[in-house]
């Protein structure tokens, strides 16, 4: 049997599978991870914070004595992944810890000021990446973009809300001493 050179195989472009709005979870999702991965390189070199702790300290900044079950829901944490992040942020001095006045068995957590000045620090990894990403965007596709993501956020909230609304305050349970 001769022997035929061998015929390159050829393959016709992928139809996207995806629907459009999975196509942009999928866009979303990429740049979400890029976006991490390009602040976490910065941060590395400039400081000893992660993107968690970093953003972590911008919620406290936002939202002064939040308690650390309400972060670690904003921040799409769980709550053993946010107590590690809390207690190292304590354990440098950069947050500290007060007593719920209305539930004993929680507390609330408070930017310090050398919390504060590493935050300030390490907002400056985060401003290129930020830069880049929407370099090839005009201003007025920048606050489209944002007002197109905050209404999609909106619709997810109200509609989170709707479905699961808040367990009962439980101010009365006792703390452990």
């Amino acid at each position: 049997m001769a022997s035929h050179p061998a015929t390159p195989i050829v393959t016709s472009p992928r139809t996207c599978q995806r629907t459009p709005e999975e196509q942009i979870s999928f866009l979303l999702k990429r740049l979400m991870h890029q976006f991490r991965h390009q602040v976490d390189e910065r941060l590395r070199r400039s400081s000893e914070l992660s993107f968690a702790h970093l953003v972590t300290l911008d919620q406290l900044q936002q939202v002064p004595g939040v308690a650390g079950a309400r972060l670690a829901r904003s921040l799409l944490v769980t709550a053993q992944t946010m107590t590690g992040l809390l207690r190292r942020l304590e354990r440098d001095g950069l947050v500290e810890r007060r007593p719920d006045p209305h539930n004993r068995r929680a507390d609330r957590w408070y930017l310090l000021p050398a919390g504060q000045d590493r935050l300030n620090a390490a907002r400056g990894a985060g401003a290129p990446v930020m830069t880049q990403m929407l370099s090839r965007l005009s201003p007025h596709e920048v606050s489209e973009l944002r007002g197109y993501l905050e209404r999609c956020v909106e619709g997810l909230e109200t509609d989170s809300r709707r479905e699961s609304p808040e367990p009962p305050h439980r101010g009365a349970s006792a703390r452990p001493a």
